[in-house]
């Protein structure tokens, strides 16, 4: 059995939901972020984590369909869920106004989770 490494895998940078939650369920475990699923996943079948914070739904989107296909084909389980309330904030530079904004950039699935908003205020 491989050495613990005290790791957590998880996909995306620093700061994004699944680092929150992995630092939230695990506090005492360093967040290892990953490019891609497949490598937050290779990272525990690997040994340079223990364990993966995989998001497997969310309740505006619904299923994450990578996980759905990736998870039968890995080599790990579930061992436990946690639910985070995901909150946006909509940034612009100083002194600009909402009427000023004309386009939001954003990741697609925060895009979609927004939309409501996006299209009542657009």
């Amino acid at each position: 059995m491989p050495e613990k490494t005290n790791k957590i895998s998880f996909q995306g940078e620093p700061g994004a939901n699944s680092d929150t939650a992995c630092r939230n369920m695990f506090p005492s475990m360093e967040p290892l972020p990953c490019p891609t699923f497949e490598d937050a996943f290779n990272a525990v079948e690997t040994g340079k984590a223990d364990l993966a914070m995989i998001p497997i739904e969310n309740t505006i989107a619904g299923r994450v369909a990578d996980i759905h296909h990736l998870l039968p084909e890995s080599k790990l389980h579930i061992i436990g869920e946690y639910f985070l309330p995901i909150h946006f904030q909509l940034m612009v530079l100083p002194g600009v106004s909402r009427d000023e904004i004309r386009t939001v950039h954003s990741h697609i699935h925060a895009l979609g989770q927004c939309r409501k908003y996006i299209r009542k205020n657009g």
